[in-house]
């Protein structure tokens, strides 16, 4: 009993644990919970992205990214147009008043064209920001799709494990009529029934969790019922070069490409503060100094987290996919080991707990393969997402 309830403990955690939090903000649409719907992966994609909030938000930001923009641009002109005509003034007063007219690290900013490409970087973050958030709610769409289908065929292996197990008693109580074996190696079938059945039980509530959590994912209701159209495969993927891959990723990086132009405008900016304070021993400077190393820094670090991600994801997918032949060998000994141990028990030769072992080592070859066709698939979209433009939004430090 106290294992049943430690299971049934950490399956709720796990459920706590994996629902998506952008979820929250979905709007779901007007499906009838008691009707069953059928949703292939695409199906549930759409599905997701149409009724998420955080695509709409993201909608509003890039809207007001754009008129920032708009008002970055409009300050740079005045700025400009106070800068003509300072220089249009006799030379005299224009020593006199300089700082007055236009102060010099701004029109320095202007004239480096700072202030114009800090504009366009945070405008164009916000088109980044929704297709990364839409990379976000697909990576999430899909992992939850096929987390569900492990579940279904963990409950199906457990039901296939009820069944060999109520063959097996249908089969002991003729031996024990017969005479073949003892009452108590009957009583031990009866309790591997209820183990079997124990079994499935875990597993439909695991399935009915999990589901949850996919409906979460998508915006529907938890109670909605869903069936799945697309089936968890073992799918081969094109060769991988691992450093092409890697030139591939820095190329794509929404976040690489973010860090390096903060930090080229950190130099420029450094530059335009040299403009009025010429010397280290001033504040300003020493205060610009430190940003210019910070971006270096952040550039540094960006550029080794989408190399690490490349690696992990390559590392993940290839192990994975070694070890699937593995487990499709055990699974093809594990079917011939329990034939032989119920043709034995058959033949008097093997215990009924022979064959009950049997017939778990088979259940757990199956659920190891395709937990392993499971982490193999979400490996390939691990590493789909790695070499592509993100799926982690941009914050506002850049």
């Amino acid at each position: 009993m106290k294992k049943f309830l430690s299971l049934t403990v950490a399956i709720v955690m796990l459920f706590s644990m994996s629902i998506v939090t952008y979820a929250e903000g979905s709007v779901s649409n007007e499906i009838d919970p008691n009707k069953e719907i059928q949703l292939s992966l695409n199906d549930a994609i759409d599905y997701a992205l149409k009724h998420s909030r955080d695509v709409k938000i993201q909608d509003l930001e890039m809207k007001a990214a754009q008129l920032k923009y708009e008002q970055s641009r409009s300050g740079a002109r005045d700025i400009k147009d106070q800068i003509e005509e300072y220089n249009n003034l006799p030379d005299d007063i224009r020593g006199e008043i300089r700082e007055e007219v236009i102060p010099i690290i701004e029109s320095e900013l202007v004239e480096l064209g700072v202030i114009d490409r800090q504009a366009k970087l945070t405008r164009q973050i916000s088109v980044w920001n929704k297709e990364i958030k839409e990379n976000e709610i697909k990576y999430n769409v899909e992992k939850a799709y096929f987390d569900l289908l492990q579940s279904e065929i963990d409950m199906e292996i457990a039901r296939e494990g009820l069944e060999l197990a109520n063959k097996q008693y249908e089969q002991s109580k003729k031996m024990y009529e017969l005479g073949s074996i003892s009452h108590q190696q009957l009583l031990s079938v009866e309790l591997a029934v209820s183990q079997a059945q124990s079994g499935l039980d875990m597993a439909i509530m695991g399935y009915e969790l999990q589901r949850m959590s996919f409906n979460n994912t998508l915006g529907l209701s938890l109670g909605q019922k869903v069936k799945l159209t697309d089936k968890i495969e073992y799918k081969t993927h094109e060769d991988i070069e691992l450093e092409k891959a890697i030139e591939v990723a820095n190329e794509n990086s929404a976040m690489l490409k973010a860090a390096k132009e903060s930090f080229e405008l950190s130099e420029l900016t450094l530059k335009a503060v040299k403009a009025k304070h010429v010397t280290p021993n001033q504040y300003k400077y020493r205060e610009q100094e430190i940003a210019v190393e910070q971006a270096a820094k952040n550039l540094d670090t960006t550029k080794n987290g989408v190399e690490m991600a490349v690696r992990s994801a390559y590392h993940s997918l290839i192990t994975a996919e070694k070890q699937i032949k593995t487990y499709e060998k055990a699974v093809e000994n594990a079917q011939k080991a329990y034939e032989l141990t119920e043709l034995s028990y058959s033949l008097g030769q093997n215990t009924s707990n022979d064959v009950t072992k049997a017939r778990i080592d088979l259940m757990d070859a199956k659920k190891s393969l395709t937990k392993q066709i499971h982490a193999y698939n979400l490996a390939l979209l691990d590493f789909k997402y790695a070499i592509g433009l993100g799926k982690n939004t941009i914050g506002g430090g850049f």
